[in-house]
């Protein structure tokens, strides 16, 4: 096998050869030759010319020791990593076949800000997601105090922070809470000064009913502000305050569009165009089960029809004499739709209440109106006026596919969600769009939707999420107890995503020809990482004990590498895999 060389500056320095085995560190001899191969690999595939690399890296020594250094340290790294990977170019040198994990969250950082020049705060988080995963912890060198080690440092450190409050304020246009908060708190702990995070913090606080954390989330700027810099609170955030002292709810972060099948918003419009071209009285009759969403694919769909307005008569018609009243406000105007209902009581008396109506409207004048009622009371409506001089136009209403539930589920969160979410959305909504969009809406304003490298995803459920960011103290922590075959290891359930057994992660680590052994013992891998707190036992074997941790391993993952774990896993045969899902 020959991959790249891969190379990790964020915290501790690891470095692994093209063939896959690690770089120990006494293998280079000295700190200088590690700093020759971080200042190349900050500037992976680019040249760096030889004066540059000597003024960073021997500042105080005459030229031709300088150069005899570096020809020095050249020579070890290209002897370490057994490979030509540094090479002479344009009067400087430059390092081929590698990938850097500093890089890699450059290239996030500039995609992400791309995503959020276009408004697209979804991809906003997933970056940010990604940019966590690598930057496990600063930037650090062997000369950690020069000017090229500290700037470096510093930059990267401004990149994050900026990244942070971005990802927190998208969330918070998402309607993410706890992303936003766990974004916005991450921003917080690197600069308590800055105050956009504390400002998300806050409003995210305040739509979830959390006030008294909000102020909390206050209180903590202004002593920050005032111990540190000796100044007040911008007068933004100090607005931000009074609001939430005035209890008044967060501003809506922006209007909702209709959600749903655009195609059945496009057939109801036909029929209401219809019905007011004729020249008689016509009926709309809209029907399907409460809760499927009738209403609001009628405002959808009138909204599309020319001149067209809705004047509703009653929600619901108990009695008879209420239902002769009504006939005299039927408008005469055709584009003036008059509703009735919705009505879902018994279908026999919703249907006699209708026809009592309905002999009292004078089918001589033009007119459209709408009913909105039940499967059943439409079909009995529709009985009873078939043979007489009114138009009926038949419009029903049932539960959405599964293609509907995930195109409204998407529509409604701004992100496709997981297999789990969409399983009990259909489960509470009984698949009826309008239930679902109750559900949804309040998922989001009790904080219960998280986004996960599988979709977005349900807070309140313990394998999704376990109360620690994917990328904060617990997740580093995590690494630093961890061997590097214990760390592939969990890699590869990440990449799996199911539980295993020992027996079916020792098969797929053997399809991998050139490595078959890579993660040694495995099982008494999986009892350490067991007991570290990393996995749990469930009846399916292994699994990475909950989903923040498996998107942090996954997302850490480099492209290439994800790519040869997915082959390994697909190259086992289907029935050990089925035999443990």
């Amino acid at each position: 096998m020959h991959d790249r060389i891969e190379i990790r500056m964020f915290g501790r320095f690891f470095v692994r050869r093209s063939n896959g085995d690690v770089v120990e560190a006494d293998e280079w001899s000295t700190g200088k030759t590690t700093d020759l191969l971080r200042l190349l690999a900050l500037n992976n595939n680019r040249t760096v010319s030889v004066h540059s690399i000597i003024d960073k890296l021997w500042p105080d020594v005459e030229e031709d020791k300088a150069r005899a250094s570096l020809r020095t340290a050249v020579s070890r790294v290209r002897h370490v990593l057994d490979e030509p990977c540094i090479e002479r170019h344009l009067g400087g040198l430059v390092l081929r076949n590698a990938w850097a994990d500093v890089t890699a969250f450059q290239s996030a950082a500039h995609d992400l800000s791309a995503a959020l020049h276009a408004g697209d705060h979804a991809r906003v988080v997933s970056l940010a997601r990604e940019t966590e995963a690598l930057y496990i912890a600063d930037f650090r060198a062997y000369d950690d105090k020069s000017f090229w080690a500290t700037q470096t440092r510093d930059s990267l450190l401004i990149s994050r922070q900026s990244i942070l409050a971005d990802a927190g304020e998208s969330a918070l246009k998402l309607q993410w809470m706890r992303d936003a908060i766990d974004f916005s708190t991450l921003a917080i702990a690197e600069d308590p000064c800055f105050e956009r995070p504390h400002r998300t913090l806050m409003q995210a606080h305040l739509a979830l009913g959390e006030t008294e954390l909000a102020l909390r989330a206050f209180e903590h700027l202004r002593v920050c502000l005032s111990q540190e810099l000796g100044a007040d609170p911008s007068p933004q955030s100090r607005a931000l305050h009074i609001q939430l002292l005035s209890s008044e709810p967060a501003a809506d972060t922006g209007s909702r569009p209709f959600i749903g099948d655009s195609a059945s918003v496009s057939s109801l419009a036909a029929d209401i165009r219809a019905a007011i071209a004729g020249d008689g009285c016509d009926v709309v009759c809209l029907t399907g089960p409460n809760g499927s969403g009738r209403g609001a694919l009628l405002d959808a769909a009138v909204a599309t029809v020319e001149h067209a307005h809705l004047r509703h008569l009653i929600d619901d018609g108990p009695r008879t004499s209420a239902a002769h009243r009504l006939t005299r406000l039927a408008s005469h105007r055709r584009s003036d739709i008059t509703v009735w209902g919705p009505t879902d009581n018994d279908p026999a008396t919703d249907a006699d209440l209708l026809r009592t109506f309905f002999s009292g409207v004078d089918v001589a004048v033009p007119r459209v109106i709408v009913v909105i009622t039940s499967d059943e009371a439409g079909d009995l409506l529709t009985a009873q006026l078939s043979d007489g001089p009114i138009t009926v136009h038949r419009v029903s209403v049932g539960p959405l596919s599964d293609r509907g539930l995930v195109a409204l589920a998407t529509a409604s969160l701004s992100c496709v969600p997981s297999p789990r979410l969409l399983a009990e959305l259909a489960e509470q909504s009984d698949r009826l769009a309008g239930r679902a969009v109750s559900v949804l809406r309040d998922w989001i304003s009790s904080g219960w939707i998280i986004s996960t490298t599988s979709g977005v995803d349900l807070y309140n459920d313990p394998s999704a999420y376990a109360g620690a960011f994917p990328m904060g103290n617990y997740f580093r922590t995590i690494l630093e107890q961890l061997s590097v075959a214990e760390t592939e290891l969990c890699q590869l359930l990440a990449v799996l995503d199911r539980p295993a057994s020992g027996d079916l992660l020792r098969e797929i680590a053997h399809a991998d020809q050139d490595r078959p052994d890579r993660f040694g013992d495995i099982q008494a891998s999986l009892d350490e990482l067991s007991d570290l707190g990393v996995l749990r036992v469930g009846p399916g074997g292994y699994e990475l004990r909950n989903r923040a941790v498996r998107d942090a391993f996954e997302l850490r993952l480099r492209p290439a590498v994800k790519a040869r774990l997915l082959r390994q896993v697909s190259s086992v045969p289907e029935r050990g895999i089925a035999a443990q899902a």
